[in-house]
């Protein structure tokens, strides 16, 4: 088995599922660790300031620095900002990293149990902003989420190595998004979860035949990252007409199908052990995923109306 580089965030998993620690009563920690209003800053694009009133939790140091001085220079003190590192961004053991609260060590505890609990639920480790979400809405009164979709870009740039993975494939967005439906509530807010249909016009569109049909002759090929090129050639063929196939066609017959069974196509928890599928590590296949996956995720995000009886 190839040897896994040290200082991934992904391979935590390995450690913390087969060693698991101790378990927090959440409960418990809620009323020593309460938190009045708490703001989730993603790592999205886009401006973002640390929030005037609660708690601003930020990811990895993004802008960890400026943000502290823009809390100073505003003189926001009933504010505080909170970084919290995976541990491979951290060089640490540890699956988090907390800094900016001196409950930091036992809110880490916290984050690694919540997302150890998520994990057989994605069939991955989950993302650092998914964990904190699930935790949050259990320690605070109010939660808001900025500059997150769940849905980070499977678009590879040309630069990148034919062998080299997005750290963003690492998870299952799909997944996360399903696991964030259920935690909505007065409690949360966030603005950037909903979706809108992709908008396809007539002209380009290629078929409005069952999408699902194509998505399982995809699921069902070997994962291989020597595909032949013929084999390649059809399933390009096949990505093209998914992300050219109409939103309404997809809901229409998204209600007869169990979403969860397509997740798989668009994540490897493991890519430097386990074989991708082969669009997943191609340039101009990736082109063509995220449109793919948006309707699939718009499809599960009005899953339960009246569309799916």
């Amino acid at each position: 088995m190839p040897k896994i580089k040290p200082h991934q965030s992904h391979t935590h998993m390995l450690t913390h599922l087969s060693r698991p620690q101790p378990r927090l009563d959440l409960a418990e920690l809620a009323a020593q660790i309460h938190f009045e209003q708490a703001t989730i800053i993603g790592n999205a694009s886009g401006a973002w300031q640390p929030a005037a009133v609660g708690t601003t939790f930020v990811f990895n140091g993004t802008q960890y620095q400026q943000a502290q001085a823009n809390l100073a220079q505003a003189e926001l003190n009933a504010s505080k900002l909170i970084n919290i590192a995976n541990g491979g961004f951290a060089d640490s053991q540890y699956a988090f990293v907390v800094h900016g609260h001196e409950q930091g060590a036992l809110l880490a505890r916290a984050l690694t149990q919540v997302a150890t609990e998520l994990t057989p639920q994605l069939g991955c480790w989950p993302s650092s902003g998914l964990t904190t979400i699930a935790l949050l809405v259990q320690l605070a009164n109010t939660v808001t989420v900025q500059r997150m979709s769940l849905l980070p870009s499977l678009q590879r740039t040309a630069d990148l190595a034919t062998a080299q993975h997005l750290p963003c494939m690492v998870h299952n967005w799909l997944g996360e998004r399903r696991l964030a439906k259920a935690l909505f509530s007065h409690r949360l807010a966030w603005d950037e979860f909903a979706l809108l249909p992709v908008e396809i016009e007539s002209s380009h569109t290629i078929s409005n035949d069952n999408p699902f049909l194509l998505l399982d002759v995809l699921r069902q090929n070997p994962v291989d990252a020597k595909a032949s090129l013929q084999l390649r050639q059809e399933q390009l063929n096949a990505l093209i007409a998914l992300s050219q196939t109409p939103t309404s066609t997809w809901l229409s017959y998204a209600q007869r199908v169990d979403l969860t069974d397509y997740e798989a196509l668009f994540f490897n928890h493991m890519p430097e052990t386990k074989p991708s599928y082969w669009f997943l590590m191609d340039y101009d296949a990736s082109h063509y995923l995220d449109f793919i996956r948006h309707q699939l995720a718009y499809c599960q995000q009005i899953a339960d109306s009246v569309l799916f009886p």
